[in-house]
């Protein structure tokens, strides 16, 4: 059983960084296209997630072996401050970009098209949210609970980049920057909780993989 309920983990880990990877790519063509930092930015924070799932990985393969068992948090801890700090940074990247957006703004170009690519990416993290939640139930596994809760929240943050982009083409109100800031602040709230996981009075998933302490009792 512990060997099909790693297997279970890493199999989940493995689609949830290629379903990031893929929506992050397939935004950034988008973003580029329609010439949109707020898609650009939602991309930016799926290439983030997908990041995460590298560390379910890693968690999962180190808790397997028992002779780097000691190793393991400072290994995870190292890493984990790595790509906390690059994720902070572009953070706030995007929110410099936004800002002089905002100050000096670039013509976007928005279509049904781009509407109905958001809404697919939607309920593409829709539904692996559900999977990852689903699986975290069944070898009770909060790594996987966790991540799939997190994606139902990112969901939201593309829900947020639709609703501004309705009002662009319905009002002809640019709040897009607004939008993108939104996001940055999210991706840099991501990177600290990296760093710092009771910053914000919750475990982040990463670093939550200890076998023997690894289980999801009831649902969050």
């Amino acid at each position: 059983m512990a060997k099909t309920r790693s297997d279970i983990i890493l199999k989940s880990g493995y689609f949830f960084i290629a379903v990031n990877f893929f929506l992050a790519v397939f935004n950034i063509l988008i973003g580029i296209l329609a010439n949109s930092l707020a898609i650009a930015s939602d991309a930016i924070h799926s290439l983030t997630d997908s990041i995460s799932g590298f560390l379910i990985i890693i968690s999962e393969k180190l808790a397997n072996h028992r002779k780097l068992s000691d190793y393991r948090i400072k290994i995870e801890r190292i890493t984990t401050i790595i790509i906390a700090t690059t994720i902070i940074l572009l953070g706030l990247e995007l929110i410099i970009s936004s800002i002089k957006n905002i100050y000096s703004p670039e013509e976007v170009n928005y279509s049904v098209g781009t509407i109905i690519v958001l809404i697919a990416s939607i309920t593409t993290k829709f539904l692996l949210a559900k999977y990852l939640k689903d699986k975290g139930k069944e070898v009770k596994s909060d790594v996987l609970f966790a991540s799939g809760a997190e994606t139902l929240n990112d969901t939201w943050i593309s829900i947020v980049v639709l609703v501004s982009i309705i009002i662009n083409l319905i009002f002809k109100l640019d709040i897009e920057s607004y939008a993108s800031i939104f996001i940055s602040l999210i991706i840099i709230k991501t990177g600290l909780e990296f760093i710092f996981p009771h910053l914000f009075h919750h475990h982040h998933h990463h670093l939550e993989s200890n076998k023997d302490h690894d289980h999801c009792g009831k649902d969050k």
